[in-house]
C-alpha cells in the first residue's frame, strides 16, 4: 500500500513535534536516521551516505514546519538533519491544547509523545493534523483574520 505525501508528512510531523514537546525547552537534534528508516543511500561519487528521496522528504517537512512557525532550528547538519531544534511559542501553545472532544485529559503534545513511544503511526498522523489545525487557528486569532 502506498502512503500519500500528506500521510507521510503527518507521521513525520507527529514524531518530530512529539519529540520536541518531550524535550522542551531544551533544544534537540532532528536527525534523519532517528525519524526515517532508510533515509540515506551511499553515493559512490561522494563516498558517503547522502539523503535519498525519503531523507529529502524529511528535510522538506522540517523546513516547512519552521517556515510555518511551529519550530526553529540553529542550523542544518550537512544533509543529516537539523541542529538545536526547539518548539516556538506557537508550536508549544498548539501542543498544549486539549482536543475539544475531551473536556479534560491529555494535551495534544502528551498524546503525540505517547503515540511515538508506542509506535502507533496511524494515531500520529491524526494528532499531527489536529496540532496543525490548532496552530492555524492561533495564527488566525493573532492576526485577526477571518477563520
Amino acid at each position: 500500500m502506498t502512503i500519500s505525501n500528506i500521510q507521510q508528512f503527518d507521521e513525520i510531523t507527529g514524531q518530530v513535534l512529539g519529540a520536541l514537546y518531550e524535550s522542551f525547552p531544551v533544544p534537540r537534534h532532528l536527525l534523519i536516521k532517528q525519524f526515517v528508516e532508510g533515509g540515506f543511500t551511499f553515493d559512490e561519487h561522494m563516498a558517503a551516505d547522502t539523503p535519498n528521496e525519503r531523507g529529502e522528504f524529511f528535510i522538506a517537512c522540517i523546513e516547512w514546519l519552521a517556515e510555518a512557525g511551529y519550530l526553529t532550528f540553529g542550523d542544518q547538519s550537512h544533509g543529516s538533519g537539523f541542529i538545536s531544534a526547539v518548539l516556538t511559542a506557537m508550536g508549544l501553545e498548539a501542543l498544549k491544547a486539549v482536543p475539544s472532544s475531551l473536556s479534560a485529559g491529555l494535551s495534544l503534545g502528551d498524546q503525540l509523545v505517547n503515540a511515538t513511544k508506542s509506535g502507533t503511526k496511524s494515531v500520529l498522523g491524526g494528532l499531527a493534523g489536529e496540532v496543525l489545525s490548532v496552530g492555524s487557528r492561533l495564527v488566525t486569532a493573532h492576526f485577526g483574520l477571518p477563520g
